[in-house]
């Protein structure tokens, strides 16, 4: 029943469909079919839902009829159910009756014998006090023989009951089995019903179906006809509207080329005006603050000198003839003792020197010496993994191809890049070649000193003063309490320059190009925070840093170009940053090796290994319980076969010529 009614509900739901469907063919033809329409959309959809309707209606009427036949049971036995419960009822109140009647009789008797035990204790007479104790004894029996009496009716009601309740299961039994047959005939006329109208409703259907898809075909037909012409129409306007496009366009181009030519030689002509004003203004301004400086200098040291002169002078210079005597013989033993001592400090320093070179070319002799082992040993090491990872990806390509008829993808060749590309003789960018030290020693000096010079040209420009002064502010924090004591000691117009190459020195600013790098990295518009998160950008005119944003930069500025390529000859920052950031990113890509060896073979791919490996178990259980089976069923065999051998042995015995009934007989 239940499939039957999901199948009629489903028959409904695509009745419902086609109607939506044929509605809406129906409003795109309006204009075209008219009220035809109607009549042929009715008839069209009346052939399947008529069916339908008369196949509900008569499945109705048997499915009622059937009913009728199985619930009449029902209602019979709910009748005799109802007119059992109220006899049982009445029997029950008139059992609580008489217990009531019962309990008050005996509570009056129980109240009369309790009332009489106190006078028996006054009774003196032992013949009065033996008859008045019968009477209490026959009184007793009384109450006793009347509840035994509501006892016997309790239970004469109780084996009433019992036989009615054997009663009640044999009628229930009879109406089971009537119930039973009615719904088995239901069972075959619903069957048989639907089966016919189910035949009806399909060919119904088809004769529907047939009819809807020849209109629809000529319905499709028409549209695709009317869906040609329009795109036609479409691309003729639409190739002229874009040819009319093309020749306006042209015509604003060769305006705005004209509008732009003269607008560029107008600025470029205000531009050189300015910058030759600005040139002069700036040189008017040097040339007058110079000055300035000067004359302030000069008045300053003549107001020292002359105060100097009139205060000190005058009470000194009795003191000063005294001790000038004393003073050069102090100074004379000073200057001996000094110059002894400035000797054996200079032959000190020569053997430092020479020891330090020694052990520098010593360490570089090492240095090589254990990369090409380091690097040895990693080629080993690096060939074996290679050769272990492909061993791994061709069993998981035979996996993937043979047990599991899946398409094996083999990984990129990025894999077995190597790390180290140069031969083992390389070294990490520290070292060099050992035998002319002593003139690349002398090109590095002569380079060292031409850095220094650009460095400090570039401090003695004036554009860049307040970028040093903004440095001196936000960066202090760089130089240690040593330096910053003895610059304190300086003049005021020196502590701001010392200071400010200090802070260079300990920023690792060694050549004028990182200055210049520097210089941009603390302009407003600087592009070095953009480069340190792996990203580019334009650089605008040079303004100042905000003082909250220079440390900032200033972090920004050492990720960029502290831990770059080695760029000695272009003018890098150089040193310990350098070499650390080659030994950090030699381990980063040595860190990558080793994360692209241990997942050569992808998380999902290790999945599928176990997964394969639980099956492939599995199925050797299967096969050794098969193995077992088929020589079990060989040893059968064999004893079947022995069996039968025998049987046939003893058929052909000649002691069964002399039986009476042989056994080839019975057999």
């Amino acid at each position: 029943m239940d499939e039957l009614q999901s199948q009629s509900e489903r028959e409904a739901r695509i009745l419902a469909r086609r109607k939506r469907i044929q509605e809406r063919l129906a409003a795109l033809r309006e204009g075209d079919h008219g009220g035809g329409k109607e009549g042929e959309k009715k008839e069209e959809i009346g052939k399947g839902k008529q069916q339908i309707i008369e196949s509900k209606r008569r499945l109705m009427r048997v499915k009622y009829r059937t009913d009728q036949d199985v619930t009449s049971v029902r209602v019979a036995g709910d009748d005799r159910e109802n007119q059992h419960r109220i006899q049982e009822e009445q029997t029950r109140q008139e059992l609580r009756a008489k217990l009531l009647a019962e309990a008050e009789m005996s509570a009056r008797q129980n109240a009369a014998v309790a009332m009489r035990w106190a006078d028996l204790f006054s009774i003196e007479v032992p013949q009065d006090l033996y008859g008045e104790i019968e009477a209490q004894r026959q009184a007793c029996e009384r109450i006793i023989a009347s509840k035994d009496t509501l006892i016997g009716e309790v239970r004469t009601e109780l084996k009433k009951k019992d036989d009615e309740f054997v009663k009640t299961l044999k009628r229930q039994a009879e109406d089971i089995d009537t119930l039973l047959q009615y719904m088995s005939r239901q069972f075959v006329e619903m069957q048989n019903a639907f089966k016919e109208e189910l035949d009806e409703i399909e060919n119904a259907f088809l004769q529907e179906r047939s009819d809807l898809l020849e209109s629809n075909r000529r319905e499709m037909q028409e549209l695709f006809d009317r869906r040609s012409r329009l795109e036609q129409d479409f691309m003729d306007r639409y190739l002229a509207a874009v040819e009319n496009y093309q020749q306006q366009l042209e015509g604003h181009r060769q305006m705005d080329a004209e509008e732009y030519h003269i607008l560029k030689i107008k600025l470029e002509t205000d531009i050189q005006n300015l910058e030759q004003h600005l040139e002069a203004m700036r040189a008017t301004y040097q040339l007058n603050t110079e000055k300035l400086e000067y004359n302030y200098r000069v008045l300053k040291e003549r107001e020292k000198e002359n105060s100097t002169t009139i205060e000190s002078q005058k009470k000194k210079l009795s003191r000063q003839r005294d001790i000038l005597s004393s003073l050069k013989q102090r100074y004379a033993e000073t200057d001996r003792r000094y110059r002894d001592e400035n000797m054996r400090l200079t032959d000190e320093y020569k053997r430092i020197t020479e020891q330090f070179k020694d052990l520098q070319s010593k360490f570089r002799h090492f240095e090589l010496v254990d990369t090409k082992k380091y690097k040895e040993v990693w080629g080993m090491k690096e060939s074996e993994v290679a050769a272990l990872v492909r061993q791994l990806l061709q069993a998981d390509k035979v996996l993937h191809e043979q047990q599991l008829g899946w398409e094996w993808r083999p990984p990129d060749d990025e894999v077995f890049t190597p790390v180290h590309s140069s031969g083992p003789g390389g070294g990490t960018g520290s070292g060099g070649a050992g035998g002319d030290g002593g003139e690349e020693e002398q090109d590095e000096d002569a380079a060292a000193r031409a850095r220094e010079q650009e460095v400090a040209e570039r401090l003695r420009e004036p554009r860049n003063w307040g970028a040093l002064g903004l440095l001196c502010d936000e960066a202090g924090f760089l130089l240690d309490a040593k330096a910053r004591h003895m610059i304190e000691r300086l003049p005021k117009d020196e502590q701001g320059l010392v200071k400010a190459e200090a802070i260079l020195r300990a920023l690792g600013i060694a050549d004028g190009s990182s200055f210049d790098q520097l210089m941009d990295a603390l302009s407003a518009d600087s592009t070095v925070e953009m480069r340190a998160k792996g990203m580019g950008g334009e650089r605008g005119p040079a303004v100042l840093v905000h003082p909250d944003d220079a440390v900032r930069r200033l972090k920004a500025f050492v990720e960029v170009y502290g831990t770059g390529p080695s760029r000695a000859g272009g003018g890098a920052i150089s040193g310990p940053l350098r070499v650390q950031g080659l030994l950090r990113r030699a381990a980063e890509r040595e860190q990558e090796f080793w994360a692209r060896m241990t997942h050569v073979i992808s998380d999902k791919g290790v999945r599928v290994w176990r997964a394969l490996e639980k099956q492939l178990e599995k199925y050797l259980a299967l096969l050794q319980e098969r193995s077992a089976s088929l020589r079990e069923v060989e040893s059968l065999q064999h004893q079947n076969n022995e069996l039968r051998a025998l049987l046939n042995q003893y058929l052909s015995s000649r002691i069964n010529e002399e039986l009476q009934i042989p056994p080839t007989q019975v057999i």
